[in-house]
């Protein structure tokens, strides 16, 4: 739940909204590999900011009546990330203000990475270690299956994918003992300041 200080944060950022000195961005991307967090931390930026929440993999189940796991299964992996893909596109192509969950794989795709960066776009890394990952990685029916060692994989998933997070990124939340409340907290104070600091890809809270 809310604390005080969270609707502080919130009625700076409505104010923004309104005309004040920093306009929030229209859409506001969470980044991140499996685990992360970008759902429930997104969920609690959705209820802070009372902004929708659009999840790339709950919208490609939508669409698809299948879950990820199911359709990697059915129909591959580039496939499953295509979709993934297109998914973000169209949530990116929607009005905003939203909050946006995107899939780890679509920043693998150019033209995904082009429209993060377009403006009204405010990307959030969500960074963690491949341990943590492979933790909350386990514990997830729903996700694809990538062998019998999770943290190996997720770490050569971390290897190719955070410089490209970080090319991106207008904010770093470094996700490692902090709980997605805490994270959401250290996002919407991050938005309360507009955005001010620090430069793009840079650690922001450690």
């Amino acid at each position: 739940m809310p604390g005080p200080s969270d609707d502080a944060n919130r009625a700076a950022v409505s104010g923004a909204a309104s005309g004040g000195e920093h306009r929030p961005p229209r859409h506001l991307v969470l980044l991140g590999l499996m685990g992360a967090g970008k759902t429930t931390v997104g969920r609690a930026l959705a209820a802070a900011l009372g902004w929708p929440l659009r999840d790339s993999d709950g919208d490609v189940e939508a669409r698809t009546g299948r879950t990820v796991r199911e359709l990697r299964d059915e129909l591959g992996v580039e496939r499953m990330h295509r979709l993934e893909a297109d998914a973000l596109v169209d949530a990116l192509g929607a009005p905003g203000p939203t909050i946006v969950a995107a899939a780890a794989s679509a920043i693998d795709v150019p033209t995904c990475r082009e429209r993060l960066v377009e403006p009204g776009v405010a990307c959030v890394w969500l960074r963690a270690h491949a341990a943590t990952l492979a933790v909350r990685f386990d514990s997830s029916a729903h996700r694809p299956a990538y062998g019998t060692d999770p943290a190996r994989f997720l770490a050569r998933q971390a290897a190719r994918r955070d410089p490209l997070f970080r090319s991106v990124a207008s904010f770093t939340v470094e996700v490692d003992g902090r709980s997605p409340g805490e994270a959401a907290a250290a996002i919407l104070a991050w938005l309360a300041s507009g955005g001010k600091h620090p430069r793009p890809g840079e650690p922001s809270v450690d």
